[in-house]
């Protein structure tokens, strides 16, 4: 039976609602700090249309998505940036919100996920994280 090796353990909040990390969103010298929740539901990496607009995108400009929820579709731009989660960066495509009152912050699997080896031990609020090419033990 084979075993995996990650680089980074992370504990998170469990009074928190969900899985809630640090992340850093950069475009040229901007750079700005935010929290966001894991979705492995979640096709891609959504953000509040405030946070694109703070790194100085105009978001009608990226490339439109919708998003279907539980709750219903809303229409989001993509825009390549640097996106940092827990030591590891990444040059990603990422959705900014069109609704100003959008104001979830989501990892998912197009741009972070799919760039990782993820563990999770949700009982005892441990994340477990590695790039997706480091070694595997």
């Amino acid at each position: 039976m084979g075993s995996l090796a990650f680089r980074k353990n992370y504990s998170y909040d469990l009074n928190q609602p969900g899985i809630t990390v640090p992340v850093y969103l950069s475009l040229g010298e901007t750079r700005i700090e935010l929290h966001a929740k894991v979705d492995c539901g979640a096709s891609a990496c959504i953000f509040a249309r405030g946070h694109g607009e703070l790194l100085g995108l105009n978001i009608e400009s990226g490339t439109p998505e919708y998003f279907g929820t539980a709750t219903g579709r809303f229409k989001a731009y993509g825009h390549p940036i640097t996106l940092s989660v827990l030591e590891f960066e990444f040059d990603s495509v990422v959705y900014f919100a069109e609704d100003p009152a959008f104001t979830r912050e989501v990892l998912g699997r197009q741009g972070w996920l799919d760039r990782l080896r993820f563990g999770l031990v949700d009982y005892e609020g441990k994340l477990y994280l590695s790039d997706y090419n480091d070694p595997t033990s």
